[in-house]
């Protein structure tokens, strides 16, 4: 069996699993084995590795480090970069990337359609490449549309927590009521919620925070839960993968464009950005609750049991802040949770159901059907067909 090897940041990482998922995907397919090292590719590790495994390919995931790979250490070894600064890459090496940019304009899109007037980046203390990107992708979708965007600029200590939300508290407090801010990623959005709330400054109606990455560890943990762009991490392994068969199959008469870019998936909205009706504190926390336990067999009995009040009347309390009823918000939290799964071609449809918080795949099956007009099946094949990329 053909082997390639995937270097990745190892620790804290900043890999995404549906990254691997994604190559492993296509890798599977082919009859590839993907050994996954979390280390540094040094020259010598690499050389020793290579030996070892007589691997046809390599990736390298780039995205957490500080400073750019050495691209020189890697030999004759086709190598695809993984989420590397094209910029920082000689011409002909093989990149595929997120398309930061994009995000960017995602993120001024969705808060423009929030209504705010006031717009804020706030970078990534280490200020790396995609960071930057998103800013300028902000910006200009910003502009078209005759608006602006101040920047937060870091200074003293960034590496410490403590300084870092200090630093922040200064500037949520310092920013005009209503306003909008836009982190570069969620780790970044996570404090600028905390210093926030050290200030005493209300989220989303004084300060909407949107982050990127859907870390769910994070997202739903903050308080309020935090809105979010989710890239689509499984392409973009899916693309990395491809791109390196293709150079492994055609080596020097590879003709295809060497730099490829993945977008964004949704935005997954929570109370970060979304604005109450009317500010009811119970209505936050049923949104919270809801939004962490609806998949896990939540009911809106349970939901109700906030409310100092009869059913009715906090389900009345509930519509009137939000527009819908608690049912409805538990049955959109498991729709979108069911979508997610559809979007692995490895789950089974089947099983879905046990992920969703539905008692029995019929009741989804019944669920899905009327909310969507499709099947489980259909849905998944519609969604799931995306051409592959051109020369491979």
């Amino acid at each position: 069996m053909e082997v390639v090897l995937y270097f990745r940041p190892s620790g804290k990482s900043y890999s995404k699993p549906e990254k691997l998922a994604g190559i492993l995907e296509i890798a599977e397919k082919a009859r590839i084995h993907v050994q996954v090292i979390e280390e540094e590719p040094t020259r010598d590790r690499v050389s020793k590795l290579v030996a070892y495994w007589k691997c046809k390919g390599i990736i390298v995931e780039c995205g957490g480090r500080k400073k750019a790979v050495d691209h020189t250490a890697f030999g004759k070894v086709p190598v695809v970069f993984f989420n590397h600064s094209f910029d920082a890459l000689p011409a002909r090496h093989f990149a595929v990337s997120h398309d930061s940019r994009s995000t960017g304009a995602l993120a001024a899109r969705e808060l423009l359609l929030n209504n705010f007037a006031r717009f804020y980046f706030v970078p990534h203390p280490s200020n790396p490449f995609w960071s930057q990107e998103r800013r300028q992708g902000f910006g200009e979708a910003l502009a078209l549309n005759g608006k602006s965007c101040m920047d937060f600029s870091w200074s003293g200590r960034s590496e410490n927590a403590t300084e870092r939300i200090k630093h922040l508290q200064k500037f949520v407090k310092s920013i005009p009521k209503p306003s909008a801010v836009f982190a570069a990623n969620d780790a970044v959005a996570a404090e600028v919620i905390t210093a926030a709330h050290l200030s005493a400054i209300a989220i989303p109606d004084d300060i909407a925070i949107l982050g990127v990455d859907n870390s769910t560890d994070i997202c739903e943990h903050t308080k309020p839960t935090l809105t979010s762009i989710e890239p689509d991490f499984r392409r973009g392994g899916n693309l990395a993968m491809l791109t390196l068969m293709a150079a492994i199959r055609d080596r020097s008469s590879f003709r295809g464009p060497r730099q490829r870019t993945f977008g964004d998936t949704r935005v997954i909205r929570r109370l970060s950005t979304k604005k109450l009706q009317r500010n009811d504190q119970c209505v936050l926390q049923a949104l919270d609750l809801i939004r962490q336990k609806a998949c896990n067999g939540l009911t809106a009995a349970d939901v109700v049991r906030l409310f100092p009040c009869s059913r009715r009347m906090a389900d009345l309390r509930f519509t009137q802040a939000t527009g819908h009823t608690i049912l409805d918000e538990i049955q959109s939290v498991r729709l979108d949770r069911a979508k997610q799964l559809l979007l692995n071609p490895n789950q089974e449809l089947k099983t879905i159901s046990d992920f969703c918080g539905f008692k029995h795949p019929n009741s989804l099956r019944k669920f899905f059907l009327k909310e969507t007009g499709m099947t489980l099946g259909a849905w998944r094949r519609e969604n799931l067909t995306k051409p592959e990329p051109k020369g491979l």
